[in-house]
């Protein structure tokens, strides 16, 4: 493996790292969102408003 393809793969794998670190957070940031942070249930519509 030449040093170009190296780069490229470690790249790739710091890319795919912070992608799914990411979603975790963002995952994490809208379920606490939609919970209001207290013991109410979310009220979520999926329906649009006129």
């Amino acid at each position: 493996m030449n040093q170009q393809s190296d780069g490229r793969a470690s790249f790739i794998y710091i890319g795919a790292i912070t992608l799914v670190g990411l979603l975790i957070v963002f995952g994490s940031m809208v379920s606490f969102n939609a919970s209001g942070g207290n013991d109410e249930p979310a009220k979520i519509s999926t329906k649009a408003k006129p």
